[in-house]
């Protein structure tokens, strides 16, 4: 398996659970949360005055020379390493180097070949007056590429005059912060900047209007932005932005597929980009250490081509069989290193292979197992270290072998998971979170049953982990994803696989995060007497759950106020304000209380889309 370098996977089996029902604790942690509220008073206050303030007009100059210095030269690499073409790319994360660009400055989009085996390119950086030729100053290989989507990421690996020197701390890269696409209407004036060997070689910004939108496939969403604005051949990969001199799309040269007329440009949207973009980065490998070894695309055939791949990959092998052959894609290797493979048949190990790594940093290579009188039947295992590193372990069976049984239950996500395994904060619309649950029952699994979980992000496959059940006969099992600066916002779905059957699968949502200037309203209203409306109810809380929580998952966690979105207590004249402000068209769950009034609970309410600030929302309660 390929792992994220900003992604982590878990996971844990747990004996079966009944969900406790604390209805009663309600009233206990009223005391607790009333406090915390009162305590935060004075900085819920700055917190809403702040909100308010709106965002000051990003100087023109400022943000030109930005966008600037988040362009940069692609040079594209053959075999050889030897110029092949040129394009130009755009910074998206100048702590790691990761640029985003075109898949046809890279590869041919047609035979979907690199014009390197390993995406190989030389990175041109903005000279510091902004004006002359760009500096080349670092190597980047690509990290993942879309010929449907005409995109590709690349990750800047090493410096241009001296690769196997250390990279600096600080790249000295700028990144362009990114605006919503879909937000862009016929005629708003935008901006096209890149490297198109015209005139010279040095950067072009040219300007021009959104002349209109393509829906390519006629699905309802817009794929394509179209614009009078100038693209190059080299300008392929560059940078779109707005007036805001915000990313909002990559310019790509004309395809002939699509037709376009006169001087019509076409550049791909930024939503569609950037959903790309993110999935890409989730697949990387685990940890902070950019440079790490790694192994992807392993593959297991009886036989290998010229090119030292798998001739067809498979799963599944007829007895008999002499080699076992598993190709794969390495990177981060270090000559010297002790490599060690380890075969593995019905889970006794039989083989070990170790020897200096001699091959380089990246590239692909290949291992075999071989029995002259053929392999016997059963579940083989492979395992991949490079010094005490653990890369990657995968099973494969050879022969007529029964498969053992098993079953798998509904997928039930969640944003934690209590101490047994159960799931808190259960639902599938979550906002602001780093890492999601996924708990799902089991029921007659055999140990030796091999079992997969595969993520999906956006309809792109992020990322999947082969396991061999060892855990006997327990009721349920967990896995999660996660990554460090929070998932990003989209639509996600979970399969999970027993004996390459497709035994469940399940979709959640992770919500946009929610940022200044969004259009948020405030919540305030009056908490009445039911009986006797002129009474006012003096110290009820309110609480508004995170967007997808409902009130039993909130229960079930114990009132885990991480769960908690806003909340507020009603003075003397029953008078309350919500201490976050709420955006209009969402739902949340409520519930208000008081030690002697009757609680009342509330799933799903949906605020006004066209809401007004503040949003009044007044509560009557019943006395106990």
């Amino acid at each position: 398996m390929s792992w994220g370098s900003r992604l982590w996977w878990y996971t844990q089996t747990r004996p079966g659970y009944q969900p406790a029902q604390r209805l009663g604790l309600l009233e206990r942690v009223l005391v607790v949360l009333v406090a915390m509220v009162l305590v935060n008073s004075t900085a819920v206050s700055d917190r809403l005055a702040l909100a308010q303030v709106g965002s000051p007009a990003v100087d023109r100059r400022e943000g030109l020379t930005r966008a600037l210095k988040a362009t940069v030269l692609v040079l594209a690499l053959d075999n050889k390493g030897d110029l092949f073409t040129n394009g130009s790319g755009t910074v998206l994360d100048a702590e790691k180097g990761i640029i985003l660009t075109n898949y046809h400055v890279m590869g041919a989009r047609e035979t979907q070949q690199l014009y390197s085996d390993l995406g190989l390119a030389i990175i041109g950086v903005m000279p510091p007056d902004l004006k002359g030729a760009p500096i080349l100053k670092y190597r980047a290989h690509l990290l993942a590429g879309d010929p449907e989507l005409d995109l590709a990421v690349l990750r800047i690996t090493g410096l241009f005059d001296d690769p196997r020197a250390e990279l600096p701390a600080n790249l000295g890269l700028t990144a362009i912060p990114r605006a919503d696409s879909d937000e862009l209407m016929i005629g708003d004036t935008l901006y096209v900047i890149g490297y198109p060997g015209l005139g010279g070689n040095t950067v072009t910004m040219s300007a021009g209007l959104v002349s209109g939108f393509l829906d390519e496939d006629n699905d309802g969403f817009f794929e394509w932005i179209k614009t009078d604005a100038e693209v190059n051949r080299g300008n392929s990969g560059g940078l779109a932005v707005n007036e805001q001199w915000q990313f909002i799309g990559v310019p790509s040269r004309g395809f002939s597929e699509i037709e376009t007329a006169g001087k019509i440009s076409l550049i791909r949207t930024g939503n569609v980009a950037l959903r790309f973009y993110d999935a890409v980065l989730m697949r990387q490998v685990t940890g902070n250490d950019q440079n790490a070894p790694r192994v992807s695309s392993v593959a297991f055939d009886s036989a290998l081509n010229r090119g030292n791949e798998v001739a067809g990959p498979q799963t599944h092998f007829a007895g008999g069989i002499t080699n076992l052959y598993a190709s794969f894609v390495y990177e981060g290797f270090r000559n010297g290193a002790e490599f060690q493979t380890i075969w593995y048949r019905d889970r006794r190990q039989i083989r070990v292979d170790r020897f200096a790594w001699d091959e380089g940093e990246s590239g692909r290579s290949w291992v075999t197992l071989h029995e002259a009188n053929g392999l016997a039947d059963g579940l083989y295992e492979l395992e991949l270290l490079l010094g005490n590193q653990a890369l990657y372990r995968g099973s494969v069976t050879v022969g007529a072998m029964a498969q053992p049984a098993c079953r798998f239950g509904e997928i039930t996500f969640a944003a934690n998971i209590g101490d047994n395994g159960q799931p808190i904060g259960s639902g599938q619309r979550f906002g602001g979170l780093k890492i999601v649950y996924a708990v799902f029952p089991v029921a007659t699994v055999s140990n030796g049953a091999s079992w997969q979980a595969i993520w999906f992000y956006e309809g792109h496959r992020i990322a999947e982990r082969a396991n061999i059940w060892d855990a006997g006969a327990v009721s349920s099992q967990w896995v999660s994803l996660a990554q460090a600066e929070g998932l990003p916002a989209g639509h996600y779905r979970l399969e999970l696989y027993c004996n390459s059957v497709l035994q469940q699968q399940g979709e959640f949502q992770i919500l946009e995060a929610i940022q200044p200037g969004d259009a948020l309203v405030n919540v305030t209203g009056v908490i009445s007497d039911r009986d006797n409306k002129r009474l006012p109810v003096e110290g009820a809380l309110v609480v508004f759950l995170q967007p997808g929580v409902s009130i039993a998952a909130w229960t079930s966690s114990g009132y885990n106020t991480a769960l908690i979105y806003g909340s507020g207590v009603s003075d003397r004249t029953g008078a309350y304000r919500l201490d976050a402000q709420v955006a209009p068209g969402e739902s949340y769950s409520i519930v208000v209380t008081q030690e002697r009034y009757s609680t009342i609970q509330q799933d799903g309410y949906t605020i006004p889309p066209n809401a007004t600030d503040p949003h009044e929302l007044n509560i009557l309660m019943r006395q106990k």
